[in-house]
Order: structure tokens, then sequence, then C-alpha cells
């Protein structure tokens, strides 16, 4: 019963842009633990195959320090492993895939055209191609009577399911029912639908190994494949890698700013986010016009986090019987501000709320706070 790793789109030597210079080298650095740890987790459930679907690397230009180090994390990994190349990290003859020797242990696609290589011992036969640029055509991947009846038939490889006129590598429910494959374990989707079986072939994402931005908010995975026979059962497994997070803190009731800071200070102990996660942070909720969100304190509050952002989504609530009746300029504002309050447009209403907010505090006489 062969086990296999599945994993892709690790994008190490990421330039990280969203951080510091040296926050962003200790998040490269601790991408190659988290790498490390996965490779362990992989020995310690005894995997018997490593694949590696595409964009291992974030440039087509890496340095070599870079890749001799993932050569010596698959060498020393004792299982057989095997890499295809995808749009970031394409390759070029004599290119850095060819710059340091590969191990023997180590399989590299190189052609765009399909390739397979055979594991009699497991009982495999991989199928796999590499891209030599950023975008590439739809590959031909065959017909099952390419296939090799005594093995299982496993496609590993960097394309997109979800576009049929992608530029990277389109890969159609009608190609895959006529190919014959029992499993495509695939890279380049990030955000992954769940495993799939279409005309007999399973269909899974390794997903995103490390979130770069807080479009991959939570934490990074791969898969786990277990093969009986013609049985395929894939496991989504967490990696160690650092996280974006994105949650929301509802403030209704609040009266003030000191208030206010207090309910996030509490929410941030009770979250306790390790120092190296990214996180924005949505607050929500009708408050008091007098509870003005002071974006430097809320922000010194999570001064520990690597990345930290938040949004303003709260709603000055007032008391507006009171205002509707009120002769004097701050009831005249008020009826003014009332029918871009009442609007549809979330963002006009949001922009009404804010400039009845500050308008109200100027005609009180109080600072007003941006």
């Amino acid at each position: 019963m062969p086990c296999i790793w599945h994993t892709g789109d690790l994008h190490l030597c990421s330039a990280m842009a969203a951080f510091s210079q040296e926050k962003a080298k200790k998040r490269r650095e601790r991408q190659w633990a988290a790498l490390e740890a996965m490779i362990a987790d992989a020995r310690s459930a005894s995997a018997d195959l490593l694949l590696f679907a595409g964009d291992v690397f974030d440039t087509p230009a890496p340095p070599r320090d870079a890749v001799r180090r993932f050569y010596g994390l698959l060498e020393g990994s004792g299982m057989p492993a095997v890499i295809t190349p995808g749009n970031h990290d394409y390759y070029r003859e004599g290119g850095f895939w060819d710059a340091v020797p590969l191990p023997e242990n180590v399989v590299l696609f190189r052609d765009e055209r399909p390739e397979t290589v055979r594991f009699p011992a497991l009982g495999l036969a991989v199928t796999g191609f590499a891209f030599h640029g950023e975008n590439m055509e739809a590959p031909e991947l065959g017909t099952a009577a390419d296939r090799d009846p005594e093995s299982t038939n496993i496609l590993v490889c960097h394309g997109d399911t979800q576009s049929p006129v992608s530029h990277y590598a389109p890969l159609t429910k009608r190609q895959f029912e006529a190919a014959g494959f029992d499993a495509a374990l695939l890279g380049h989707i990030h955000n992954p639908p769940e495993p799939c079986s279409v005309g007999g072939t399973v269909i899974a994402y390794c997903g995103f190994f490390a979130g770069r931005g807080f479009d991959e908010t939570g934490a990074g995975r791969c898969n786990r494949v277990d093969i009986s026979g013609r049985s395929i059962r894939v496991t989504s497994v967490r990696t160690t890698a650092d996280r974006f997070e994105e949650d929301t803190l509802d403030l209704t009731g609040t009266t003030d700013g000191e208030t206010l800071r207090r309910r996030v200070a509490a929410y941030a102990a009770e979250k306790n986010w390790p120092s190296e996660t990214a996180l924005r942070l949505s607050l929500t909720g009708d408050v008091s016009p007098d509870c003005a969100v002071g974006g430097a304190e809320i922000t010194r509050i999570f001064e520990s986090l690597d990345l930290f952002e938040y949004r303003d989504g709260t709603m000055p609530c007032f008391d507006a019987g009171y205002l509707e009746k009120d002769p004097g300029p701050r009831g005249a504002f008020y009826r003014a501000m009332k029918k871009r309050l009442d609007t549809a447009d979330p963002a006009e209403k949001a922009a009404a709320a804010e400039a009845l907010r500050l308008g109200l505090a100027a005609l009180a006489g109080r600072e007003v706070s941006l």
C-alpha cells in the first residue's frame, strides 16, 4: 500500500514584499524549516514517495545555494522524489534546475511533453511534464492505452482545471476521461476545490504550502495520498509554515474610545496570535458617535505581530428620534445627511455615517478624530 506525500506551490525564495527586509528574511528561513518539518512528517508516516507539483521556487532564477539546499533536503529524506517545474520555476536547459547536480533519488521532469517514470517496487508509474516559460498551452495527456496496466498510474503536474482558456496548462474533464490515470496530483490552484473523481481519475490539488497574502489565509497544506490497488485516498495535512489570518471583531454597544481600545486589547489577549502571524482585523458593529477608532492605538496593541492591518467597519449609532426633532444646527445637519444614510450603496452609507460622526463632533466642540 504505497503512501505518497504530495506538495507544491511552496514559492521558496519569495520576496515577501509586504514585510520589512528583516522580517521577510526570517519568514523565508522559517519556510525552509516548515519544509524540513513536512519531510520529517512524511518520513514518520513511512511515506514511499515525495511529489512536488510545481512552483517549488517563486522565481525562475533562485540563488544556487537555495537549489543546493533544496536538493540536499530531498537527498537526505531517504525517499525518492519527483519534481515537475511550474510557471514560476519553469525549466530552461542549463538553468537553475541544472546548476546543481541532481541527487540520485530525485527525478526532475524537463520536457514539456509528458514523460513517465516507473517505480516497480511501489507498483507506481508517475507521469509529468515541465513548464518551459511563464505560460503553457494545454498538454497532450495521451489515452488510457498509454497507461501501464500493471501499475497505479499517477499524473503529477502544474496545471489549471478551473479554466479551459487558462494560460497555465489548462486541463479539461474530457482529457482526464480519455487519459486513464488513476490519480492526478496537481499544483497551481492555491485555494483548491475538494478532491473529486472524473472518469475514474481522482483529481486533487495540494493547495498553498505557506500563505503569501490575505487571499491565502490559515494553515498551509499538503496531501497524504494512500493507494491500495485502484483505490486512492487523499488526506489534507497542515504545514507548520507562517500564516496570514483574517478575523472580525464585533464592537456593538461600545460607548467611547477607551472602552473600544480595552475590548480590542482583550480580543488580542484571548487570541494570542503567534508573533509570526500576519493579521487583518475587521472592526464591525454599531457604536456610539463618541466612539472614535484610534488607528495608532489599535495598531500598537498588535505591534508584536509580523504584519497587522485593520479595517474600520463600525457604524455610529445616533439617537435618530432626538436629532430628527432637534431645531438647532445638529438636527439640521442630521436631516441633511439622512438621505445618504438611507442609501443602499454600502460605500456611500459608510461615508455618510463617518461624515455625520465628524460633523456632530465638530458642532459639539469635541476634538475630531480622523
